[in-house]
């Protein structure tokens, strides 16, 4: 990520108010591709012009050269010299050698610089980690949060809303607000931007600013993100700040183009991992006990992660002829990237990659995901059945299973559109399952991998949690039940909760670890 002199400058500015408010940095070199602080020699041999350079010398004093497009920072304390031609702007001189009025100290100035500096480089890392792992939009705004404070708007070229940022929710703008109760653009905001001419002729090389009028009380940026030809992303920024203009220019560019890489990312690899992940992945429904140690072996070989917050969904509809079928898909694959989507057994299944902040209100969140993006298909016939989350690859054929089972038991049995194993899960534990697959199938995987371990300490373990369990906690009961100390009891507990990552204050865990225990004494395979 480019970081330049003004960026590192705006923002020393806004944590030190040493900038008169609204007042705009004329330097020529705000530009100025930063790579680096370092103090100003005495005597140097040679000066960088990638390195901006700090010194407590007055401007006229520094009888060095500074190299072309360089630029050194000159701490003073009061007014300088030449009253009549300068006043008392925090920022002041030539296009190399720039003065700061300021009450800091040289070190302390040098150490808050190099502060902005790393933060910007930080965020730079964060969005590249980000791209990395392939996140979804909503992640890269919320990485963006305490660089870019104007609000975000990310839209599919059907103007449908994907991402926003969440830490303007309060914001007095008809636009945004709109847009976030709506999940998309109103008709009158769609006038508006027209009007202005935000969505004519842009293309992946420009920008587009809508100026103040009566409808806005500010600026306006948007950009299309393009890949192949193929419009893909339009990225709005409402510029409510008071930072310079160009300042904010050069940050959604930043965003821009990281979103951008995102895009061309999700879009390289579908194109060049999809058969092979894909297959991958079938393979593993059709051989579910397929073992984990080869499951990680060939994941080397495949663009996913072993471990994660997965959910598994199942997608039943009458859309049978290929051609729809694979236009479908690519309508999914366009408007989520954070997931594999294959056609398997005359449905389509996709293994979604749940963000970590909807961990826990997942159905919530796939309502909404889904109802925006399969708004134009409600004419047809669709029936989405969601797994249970789960933490690793290896448990994708169970979580499938799961899916298709509430399939199974529904069909023909409801209208609704979204159906969640977690709702019909004990009609699935009791209907659907023979007794030979019940503990493949349900049981809790804390459960099944302390049983497969076949270990004396995994045998100890599965013996204290199911007394610890069944004695409804009473620490001193499952003590004296077991033979033991009650601080060793509790020593085994948290060591059990952070190994398998077990929730013991949690009622539902409970009650499906005391359910998973009696299905393996059921089937003669535990206790």
């Amino acid at each position: 990520m480019k970081i330049t002199l003004e960026m590192i400058l705006t923002l020393f500015f806004q944590e030190h108010q040493q900038q008169p408010q609204n007042a705009e940095l004329t330097y020529a070199s705000g530009n100025q591709v930063i790579s680096g602080i370092q103090l100003l020699p005495r005597h140097p041999k040679e000066l960088s012009a990638e390195y901006l350079y700090v010194t407590d010398e007055k401007p006229e004093e520094i009888h060095i050269q500074c190299p072309q497009n360089g630029t050194i920072l000159c701490f003073c304390d009061g007014a300088p010299n030449d009253s009549s031609e300068q006043d008392n702007d925090a920022v002041s001189g030539t296009s190399s050698i720039l003065r700061i009025n300021t009450n800091l100290e040289l070190a302390d100035a040098f150490n808050q610089l190099q502060k902005c500096y790393n933060t910007f480089l930080e965020w730079g890392r964060s969005l590249d980690f980000a791209i990395f792992r392939n996140a979804g939009f909503q992640e890269l705004i919320d990485l963006s949060a305490e660089i870019i404070t104007f609000p975000v708007l990310i839209y599919d070229p059907a103007l449908k809303l994907l991402a926003w940022s969440q830490n303007q929710s309060s914001l007095n703008d008809h636009i945004f607000q709109a847009a976030i109760a709506n999940g998309y653009l109103d008709v009158e905001a769609v006038k508006y931007f027209d009007k202005t001419h935000i969505f004519e002729q842009m293309d992946n090389t420009g920008m587009a600013a809508g100026m103040v009028d009566q409808f806005r009380e500010h600026d306006d940026y948007a950009i299309a993100i393009n890949i192949r030809n193929e419009l893909a992303v339009y990225c709005v920024m409402l510029d409510t700040g008071d930072c310079p203009r160009s300042y904010a220019e050069q940050l959604f560019r930043i965003f821009c183009d990281s979103v951008q890489n995102l895009l061309e990312k999700q879009h390289t690899d579908f194109l060049r991992n999809r058969s092979v992940t894909d297959y991958f992945l079938m393979d593993l429904l059709d051989n579910p006990k397929t073992p984990k140690e080869q499951i990680r072996e060939r994941l080397a070989y495949n663009d996913l992660d072993y471990e994660g917050n997965f959910v598994v969904i199942t997608i039943h509809s009458d859309i049978t002829r290929k051609p729809s079928e694979n236009y479908f898909i690519q309508v999914l694959r366009n408007n989520m990237i954070n997931c594999r989507i294959f056609p398997y057994k005359d449905h389509i299944v996709i293994l979604y990659l749940l963000p970590k902040f909807r961990e826990v209100s997942y159905k919530d969140y796939f309502s909404g995901l889904f109802g925006q993006i399969l708004k134009d298909f409600l004419n047809r016939k669709l029936t989405l059945y969601f797994s249970k989350p789960f933490t690793t690859i290896g448990q994708f054929a169970d979580a499938w299973i799961q899916a298709e089972n509430v399939c199974r038991l529904l069909h023909g049995k409801t209208d609704a559109m979204y159906c969640f194993y977690a709702d019909y899960w004990l009609s699935d534990l009791f209907l659907m399952n023979t007794s030979g697959d019940l503990a493949f199938s349900y049981c809790e995987p804390a459960v099944r991998a302390m049983l497969e371990n076949k270990s004396k300490k995994s045998r100890q373990q599965l013996q204290i949690l199911y007394e610890y369990l069944n004695c409804d906690r009473k620490l001193t009961e499952v003590a004296n039940k077991l033979g033991m100390h009650r601080n060793n009891v509790i020593y085994h507990i948290k060591q059990m909760e952070e190994s398998y990552h077990l929730d013991l204050d949690d009622p539902e865990m409970r009650l499906k670890l005391l359910l998973s225990f009696e299905l393996l004494k059921y089937t003669e395979e535990c206790l």
